[in-house]
C-alpha cells in the first residue's frame, strides 16, 4: 500500500489553486502565456507550460534582452481576481532559472525559445535519431537554432511521471484519472506541458527538487516564516533515487528504504531565503492597476556572477516565473491524509443551498475553488557588467511594456508605455535603456508606421501636459535627460538605416500620410527603418539633476494612446559632507546640552549638578 504519511502539513497549506476568472499576465518582462511568433491568439497551449490563462493573452516573440548583472528590474503583471484583500486567500511567487547555453554546455539543460510551437517531445527524431532537446532543424531558423522551445529540463519531468502523486492533497469531487504527480486536482487528464511538473505547479512550496530558485512571495505576512523555512533556496531537498520502477516512485522516505531505495538529498540552492511581504492590493474582476492607479509590481535585483556562474563568461540564458496562487475559505487548511476524495469534500459542484427559507443553487465548481494561474517571460540574458561600472553601482533597467493597438486589441495586455513609468535614481546611477517588441503582431491592430511592428523610440518634451518635443535650445535651457548629443540622436532614431529623406518620400508617394508612405520600410519618421524590433540601448550614468519628461514619437497619439514617462534625478551628497554635517550637529547637539546645564545649576546652587560643577576644575569659577 502506498505511504500517506508524505507532508500532508506542506501539501495543504499550499493548496494554491485559483478561483475562476482569475488569470496572470506579465507585462514586464514580456509575458509569453505560451506564445511564440503566431500572427493572432496562441496556437497550443502546451508549448512548455499550463498558464491556465486565455489563448489571447500573451505577447509575441521578440529578440532577446540583456540585462546587467545585479541591476534592477521592475516586473509588472496584472491578475483577474483579487490578491492583497479579504476577498481570497492569494500567493503571488517569483523564481527564476538559468542555464549555461555556450557550446560546450549540456544541451539537455539549455533553456531556449525554439523556432515553432510544437510542443517539445520526449524521444528521439525520426529523420536523424537526434533526441529532440537537441535538435536543430536546418529548415527551421539558421540551422544553428533549437527546433523546440524548453525550459525544464527532460530528466525533470521524466522523474514527475515516474513518482507517485502525493494521495494526502485535496482533491474535491475531481477524478483523477492517474496516480503519478503529473496528475492533480487541476490537471486530472496529466496532460504534459513542455517538461513542467504538473504536481510542483500546482503546489508551493514544493516538496521534491525543483530547478526553479525563489525571488519573492507575495502574500499574507503571517504566511511568510513558513514559506521562507520551506524553500529550496534555503532547505535542501529529497527524491527516491534508484533504478527500478518501484523505487522511483516512491514519494516519501519511508516507502522508499522499503523498497531498496536511496532517499537521496538535493542542497539547497545556497541562497538568502525569498523575500516575503504582503501582496499589493488589486480589485477582483478586473485585470488593472492596483492601489492609486500604480501597476502592481516588484523590483528584481538580479543575480550576479557569484550567485549564476554562467554569467562570467557572457553564456547566462534564463527566464523568470509567475504564478498566482488563490483559494477560499470553504477549503479548509487542516485536511488529514485520508480526507482527500469525493466523499470528504466540503465544497461540492453547483450545490443547491438554503438560505431565509428559500432555495439557492451556487455556481461552485471543486475545479476552480481553488486554482493556479502561470505567466513566464521569453528567455532573456544576464550579462556582466561592462568595464568601469563598479558592482556597487546602481543600474536600472528601462523597458517598454505593451504591444500594437488599442486597448481592446491588445487585451489582456496593454498598450505602450515605459518601464518604470515614474523612475526616481540618484545622481551618478546608471539607466539601461532598452527594449524588444515583434514583428507578428495581427495586420488589423491599430498603431503607426509598418503593420504588424512593434517600434519606440525616447524623446524629450517638456512635461508630461506636453505632446512636441523639445528642440536642443530648449533642452539647453531646461536640462538634458541625455548630456551626450550622440547618445540623444541614438535614442530617438534606434540605428534606423537606409533612410529616404523628406522630398524622397513624398516624391514617392504624394504625401507623408498616403498609405504607401507609413508602410514603407524606409521612412523614418515613423521609425519603420530601425532593422528589428529590439533596441540594445544605452547605460546612460544620470549626470543632471531634476525632472526629466519624455515621449515616444511613434506610439505617442495624444489622448488615444499615451507613451510618455519621467525620470526624477536627485542630488546625493558627498560622503565626508555627511560626515562633516553629522560631526558638526553632535558637537552643536552637546554644547548646547552642556550650556543648558550650567544654566541650571547656577539657577539652582543646591542641587546636585551644581554641587557637581564646583568640583570641576575650570567650571568651578562659572
Amino acid at each position: 500500500m502506498p505511504s500517506y504519511l508524505f507532508i500532508v502539513f506542506i501539501a495543504v497549506s499550499a493548496l494554491l489553486i485559483q478561483s475562476a476568472y482569475g488569470d496572470l499576465y506579465m507585462q514586464n518582462p514580456r509575458g509569453s502565456n505560451d506564445r511564440l511568433n503566431e500572427n493572432g491568439d496562441r496556437d497550443n497551449d502546451q508549448r512548455l507550460f499550463d498558464s491556465q490563462n486565455n489563448a489571447a493573452g500573451g505577447y509575441c516573440w521578440g529578440p532577446e534582452l540583456s540585462y546587467y548583472e545585479g541591476s534592477i528590474l521592475s516586473i509588472e503583471w496584472t491578475n483577474q481576481h483579487s490578491c492583497g484583500n479579504d476577498n481570497t486567500k492569494c500567493e503571488l511567487i517569483l523564481q527564476y532559472m538559468c542555464s549555461d547555453d555556450s557550446d560546450t554546455a549540456d544541451p539537455t539543460q539549455i533553456i531556449r525559445d525554439g523556432v515553432t510551437t510544437q510542443t517539445i517531445q520526449t524521444g528521439f527524431s525520426p529523420d536523424n535519431g537526434t533526441l529532440y532537446y537537441n535538435y536543430r532543424n536546418p529548415n527551421l531558423g539558421d540551422g544553428s537554432t533549437y527546433q523546440y522551445g524548453m525550459n525544464e529540463p527532460w530528466s525533470y519531468w521524466w522523474l514527475c511521471q515516474a513518482r507517485e502523486r502525493n494521495l494526502g492533497l485535496f482533491t474535491g469531487v475531481e477524478n483523477v484519472n492517474g496516480n503519478n504527480a503529473m496528475f492533480t486536482r487541476q490537471n486530472a487528464g496529466g496532460t504534459r506541458y513542455g517538461f513542467e511538473c504538473t504536481e510542483e505547479r500546482d503546489y508551493y512550496p514544493y516538496w521534491h527538487p525543483s530547478p526553479w530558485k525563489d525571488i519573492a512571495v507575495l502574500t499574507n505576512a503571517d504566511e511568510c516564516s513558513f514559506i521562507q523555512s520551506n524553500s529550496q533556496n534555503v532547505q535542501a531537498k529529497y527524491f527516491c533515487n534508484g533504478t527500478t520502477a518501484q523505487q522511483l516512485y516512491a514519494n516519501n522516505e519511508r516507502d522508499c528504504v522499503t523498497v531498496s531505495g536511496t532517499w537521496q538529498s538535493v542542497p539547497s540552492w545556497g541562497l538568502p531565503a525569498p523575500v516575503c511581504q504582503d501582496a499589493p492590493w488589486n480589485r477582483d474582476n478586473h485585470l488593472g492597476n492596483g492601489f492609486n492607479g500604480v501597476t502592481n509590481h516588484y523590483n528584481w535585483t538580479l543575480p550576479s556572477g557569484g550567485t549564476e556562474s554562467c554569467i562570467n563568461n557572457g553564456q547566462c540564458a534564463c527566464v523568470l516565473r509567475m504564478r498566482y496562487n488563490i483559494t477560499v475559505a470553504e477549503v479548509p487548511t487542516t485536511l488529514d491524509s485520508t480526507n482527500s476524495g469525493y466523499h470528504n469534500s466540503p465544497v461540492q459542484d453547483d450545490p443547491t443551498v438554503q438560505a431565509n427559507g428559500y432555495n439557492y443553487t451556487l455556481a461552485m465548481d471543486t475545479a476552480q475553488t481553488g486554482r493556479t494561474f502561470q505567466d513566464r517571460s521569453y528567455m532573456f540574458r544576464i550579462i556582466p557588467r561592462p568595464s568601469g561600472v563598479s558592482s556597487s553601482a546602481t543600474i536600472y533597467n528601462l523597458n517598454v511594456r505593451g504591444k500594437r493597438g488599442n486597448i481592446v486589441q491588445t487585451y489582456p495586455a496593454t498598450e505602450y508605455d515605459f518601464v518604470p513609468t515614474h523612475l526616481e535614481v540618484n545622481q551618478n546611477d546608471y539607466i539601461h535603456f532598452q527594449w524588444t517588441g515583434c514583428d507578428t503582431n495581427p495586420n488589423n491592430n491599430a498603431g503607426e508606421g509598418t503593420t504588424s511592428t512593434d517600434r519606440s523610440n525616447i524623446v524629450q518634451i517638456q512635461s508630461m501636459n506636453h505632446n512636441y518635443p523639445m528642440n536642443d535650445s530648449q533642452i539647453a535651457a531646461a536640462g538634458a535627460l541625455f548630456t551626450d548629443p550622440t547618445v540623444r540622436a541614438r535614442m530617438s532614431q534606434i540605428d534606423q538605416v537606409n533612410c529616404l529623406n523628406y522630398s524622397a518620400l513624398v516624391a514617392k508617394y504624394g504625401s507623408l500620410n498616403s498609405n504607401g508612405a507609413t508602410q514603407d520600410t524606409q521612412n523614418c519618421f515613423l521609425l519603420n527603418a530601425a532593422p528589428t524590433p529590439r533596441f540594445s540601448g544605452e547605460l546612460v550614468q544620470m549626470s543632471n539633476t531634476g525632472t526629466f519628461y519624455y515621449m515616444s514619437t511613434r506610439n505617442n497619439d495624444f489622448s488615444n494612446r499615451s507613451q510618455k514617462a519621467s525620470i526624477k534625478v536627485s542630488s546625493v551628497w558627498p560622503v565626508w559632507k555627511t560626515a562633516v554635517i553629522a560631526t558638526t550637529c553632535s558637537v552643536g547637539v552637546a554644547g548646547g546640552a552642556l550650556a543648558g546645564s550650567i544654566f541650571y545649576a547656577k539657577k539652582r546652587p543646591l542641587s546636585k549638578i551644581a554641587e557637581f560643577y564646583k568640583k570641576v576644575p575650570g567650571l568651578n569659577k562659572i
